[in-house]
């Protein structure tokens, strides 16, 4: 019965990558937060330091991996944003839980992945 009672109020269950699918998070460089982020199923969007927002559409690929392009319908793209939809746009993938609500990731140009590797890691907001 202690078994059920403890699967049932997630007393001891770890993070997936379920866990960080959805919500608000954040991306700190040393302190400081760098951007935040609100994810939804098919959307993201980035605000960073001065405000600014970025929009994202958003196709997941498997539970840990998706891939993300700009949104043009919901702001105009600048000639590198047309260039990394056209390529298929960003390749997102979540590595490893990182402590309590972080998580490591590395993201990538589709087509490009040599050249724009990049790694990182986000927390819950």
């Amino acid at each position: 019965m202690s078994i059920l009672l403890s699967s049932l109020f997630g007393c001891n269950q770890k993070s997936t990558c379920q866990d960080f699918q959805k919500g608000n998070f954040i991306i700190k460089l040393d302190t400081e937060v760098y951007s935040k982020y609100e994810r939804t199923e098919n959307t993201q969007i980035e605000t960073d330091q001065l405000g600014n927002k970025i929009y994202y559409s958003i196709e997941w690929i498997s539970e840990c991996s998706f891939i993300q392009k700009f949104d043009e319908d919901k702001m105009e793209l600048t000639d590198e944003m047309k260039m990394v939809n056209k390529d298929g746009g960003v390749v997102i993938e979540l590595l490893d839980i990182i402590g309590d609500g972080c998580i490591s990731y590395q993201s990538y140009v589709k087509n490009f992945k040599d050249l724009s590797l990049k790694k990182g890691s986000f927390c819950k907001n």
